[in-house]
């Protein structure tokens, strides 16, 4: 029986939520580097759930919507981790001296770390050259994004940051270590239990 990817259709009715909260709400949940001074962080989480305009949200849910389900079928932990490890990663970003933006808003970043972690999944099961032709041309168009500061695909009210996209992709090896990590310890734990139990019965406890 398929799994329903619940987790993935929370995640795009929140964007949704958001998106249709008031405009001077938006203004909150945008990173603004004003704001973090100010010590209000809340937009180094918000800002990825948060769009420019409707075209904005249009892409980054769509393609939102197509990869992560196909993670979650797979695993929901290793969802979860490419989430997280996109997100610090992006932060991290713009938090350093590689960026001066003043305000940053959009999913793509993370969405770059879920599409890193989705072909890698394709290429455990297949190991299909198509993979590698897709991941090429993937990295391809993140260095022409960052070397002409221009989004190839899209054009929002906001310049592109092309640069997240990079540092999304390059969080991938991270959210798979994490998820690998986690689901390590899970099988150490249920093991161990699973000895205690035996033990019990062994011993008559």
């Amino acid at each position: 029986m398929t799994r329903i990817p619940l987790l993935s259709l929370l995640l795009g009715a929140v964007t949704l939520l958001l998106m249709a909260s008031p405009p001077a709400m938006h203004e909150l949940l945008y990173f603004d580097t004003r704001q973090l001074q100010q010590g209000m962080p809340l937009g180094i989480i918000t800002a990825h759930w948060i769009h420019a305009d409707g075209e904005h949200l249009a892409w980054n849910l769509g393609a939102l919507l197509l990869i992560a389900p196909l993670i979650e079928m797979h695993s929901r932990t290793l969802l979860w981790s490419s989430l997280l490890a996109g997100t610090v990663c992006v932060d991290l970003l713009l938090i350093s001296p590689w960026s001066d933006l003043q305000r940053y808003c959009g999913l793509s970043g993370v969405l770059n770390t879920l599409f890193g972690t989705l072909l890698y999944l394709y290429w455990r099961r297949t190991r299909s050259p198509v993979v590698i032709i897709v991941s090429f041309l993937a990295v391809v168009k993140i260095a022409l994004e960052v070397i002409s500061g221009q989004a190839l695909f899209t054009d929002f009210g906001w310049p592109p940051f092309a640069i997240a996209h990079l540092a999304g992709i390059l969080a991938t090896p991270l959210a798979i270590w994490c998820a690998c990590h986690l689901k390590s310890r899970q099988c150490h734990m249920a093991t161990t239990a699973a000895r205690s139990v035996h033990g019990d019965l062994v011993t008559g406890e």
